[in-house]
């Protein structure tokens, strides 16, 4: 059975299952479906889109893990799955055509008391979206990761759970030679302050990404009418936002 991971098993389970210690690169999304896979870092690119309209198959080689920029629709969940692409990491896509592909509720899915059982009904290919449901594409710096991993194996989890707090993630294990460079563990960091690289989640500017530059001592009022503790936001095309800070999350 392939890991997925390059490193050392530091423990058994109860379930027959083993623990690996790696150095690895961490990709988490905000919706994903499917249990746990082991793939080929894949990325898609718009020159293959002729070749899937002369075979209605994508130009993938069986077993890959292929990263999408932009948003999936029906149909190209349906090409990847019937070309044998083991698991898709895409920007979003559109809640009615995830329903329609995997054939449940999503809603009901990542509210299920039991998330393995629930999870392991599903089509064979696993899903991890980065931005979750919308039309919404994968940030810059996302892609640019991806793409410097391009062809290493890698270790995917759909597995989304709202009960159990847990996320869909995407574990590369690290070359031999970039892991032994200096490499020290790092946790990511959530507290919001300034220089902090954010993502909105939430409202009209969802998916936009760029940097606080500022944090707001009193409460600012919003359009909605409400007040609420706020930052302003440098976006990377150079343009400012003043948004909530409950709609931020802290990218990097």
């Amino acid at each position: 059975i392939p890991a997925g991971l390059r490193g050392r098993v530091v423990a058994m389970t109860a379930r027959g299952g083993i623990i690996i210690e790696c150095r690895a690169a961490v990709v988490q999304g905000v919706l994903g479906t499917g249990k746990q896979v082991v793939g080929t870092l894949t990325i898609w690119h718009p020159s293959l889109a002729g070749d899937v309209e002369k075979s209605g198959k994508l130009a993938i080689p069986p077993g890959a893990l292929l990263v999408v920029p932009g948003p999936v629709n029906f149909a190209m969940l349906r090409q990847a799955s019937s070309s044998g692409v083991v698991g898709l990491i895409a920007g979003s896509v559109a809640l009615r055509d995830l329903e329609g592909f995997l054939q449940t509720d999503v809603l009901h899915l990542v509210n299920s008391p039991d998330s393995e059982i629930a999870h392991g009904n599903l089509p064979g290919m696993t899903l991890l979206f980065t931005e979750g449901s919308g039309n919404i594409a994968m940030p810059v710096s996302t892609l640019n990761l991806l793409s410097h991993y391009q062809g290493s194996i890698a270790l995917l989890s759909g597995v989304t759970s709202a009960r159990q707090q847990v996320l869909p993630e995407l574990v590369i294990s690290l070359p031999p030679q970039e892991a032994e460079q200096h490499w020290q563990p790092q946790q990511p960091e959530t507290t919001l302050q300034v220089g902090s690289r954010v993502r909105v989640w939430g409202g009209d500017y969802t998916g936009v990404t760029g940097q606080i530059d500022y944090l707001f001592t009193h409460q600012q009022l919003f359009s909605s009418g409400i007040r609420a503790p706020a930052a302003r936001v440098l976006r990377d095309d150079g343009t400012v936002l003043v948004l909530p800070l409950t709609v931020l999350e802290r990218i990097g």
